[in-house]
């Protein structure tokens, strides 16, 4: 802060003086002081409120880290059944994990694209419904598939650029790659006319090669930043929509060597076609990398003068 003080003296002095260069050099020095610091025409001398606008500290690139949870919600989009009746089935939410890192190309002090890279552990459960609806009239079905995906989001963010905790929210479009899906868990309850009852549990395997490896969603997000120094903390929820079929329809029947996949039978199960969603919880750091400097010319200017124009207008 002493600093800072002592800066923006110099830069009045010289300003005073009829010394631009050393009064630019003295404003920049600051700024990387103080890369956050505001002119402000209520507060400071005009003169150097003007000077003010030549420059910038907005970082170029905002790298961050980020780590959380998720759950995933399977959409129907055409239900398979080799029983003969149609089954009503409900989700059971599973928690997964995920863990990436990312960067934001700052347009303006409000407006940035952003691009990510994450690795997440997804999960989803489905169980018969209870009533009409069931396996054969009668039967139910449980089962829980487990996925490792790998998921680049790129999307256009808005985030209040001032105070201590700063709102933020962004939407785009995310490319998925499904790495793995295995079957765990999976739970057949016969019940018989006479009321006797017989289950049958399995842990199918890999399940890889009968889903489609490259997907594609919709991202939508929001949360809060918190400053701490130079630096910020993060929280941040997100919904991915997902536009893809995940079910490859000539391996429905079939093993991966072709041969027919006995688990139809013993589940008289074969897989829906279905897009999945992702709703996920995040926490992250992020470490602004400020350079502070003289504004050039940008196709983006347009941008900036409204945003200045709307931080004036509130201060």
């Amino acid at each position: 802060e002493q600093k800072v003080r002592a800066y923006l003296l110099l830069t009045q002095a010289y300003l005073i003086l009829d010394n631009p260069t050393a009064a630019e050099d003295s404003y920049l020095k600051l700024l990387k002081a103080d890369p956050e610091y505001v002119a402000n025409p209520a507060r400071d001398p005009i003169d150097v409120y003007y000077l003010s606008k030549k420059f910038t500290s907005t970082p170029i690139i905002t790298p961050h880290i980020r780590g959380g949870f998720n759950t995933s919600i399977p959409r129907i989009i055409h239900e398979l059944t080799v029983s003969g009746t149609a089954i009503d089935t409900r989700n059971v939410l599973k928690l997964g994990v995920q863990f990436g890192v990312g960067f934001d190309l700052n347009l303006t002090n409000n407006i940035s694209i952003g691009a990510e890279g994450n690795f997440s552990n997804r999960g989803f459960r489905r169980n018969t419904e209870k009533g009409s609806g069931k396996y054969f009239g009668t039967d139910n079905l449980s089962t829980i598939e487990r996925q490792n995906w790998f998921d680049i989001p790129l999307y256009i963010k808005y985030a209040d650029d001032s105070g201590k905790i700063r709102p933020f929210g962004y939407a785009g479009f995310a490319f998925n790659l499904l790495i793995s899906s295995r079957g765990n868990d999976w739970e057949y309850r016969y019940e018989f006319s006479n009321g006797s009852v017989k289950e049958i549990t399995d842990r199918p395997e890999t399940l890889t090669y009968k889903r489609n490896l490259l997907n594609h969603s919709l991202v939508f997000g929001g949360g809060a930043k918190y400053k701490i120094g130079k630096n910020f903390l993060y929280a941040d929820l997100r919904y991915m929509m997902g536009l893809s079929n995940l079910t490859k329809e000539e391996n429905i029947y079939y093993l991966k060597d072709g041969s027919f996949d006995p688990a139809v039978v013993k589940f008289a199960e074969v897989s829906d076609f279905f897009r999945l969603d992702n709703i996920s919880i995040s926490v992250g750091f992020i470490r602004p990398l400020y350079n502070p400097r003289k504004k050039a010319k940008s196709p983006f200017d347009f941008l900036k003068r409204k945003s200045e124009t709307a931080t004036t207008a509130k201060e």
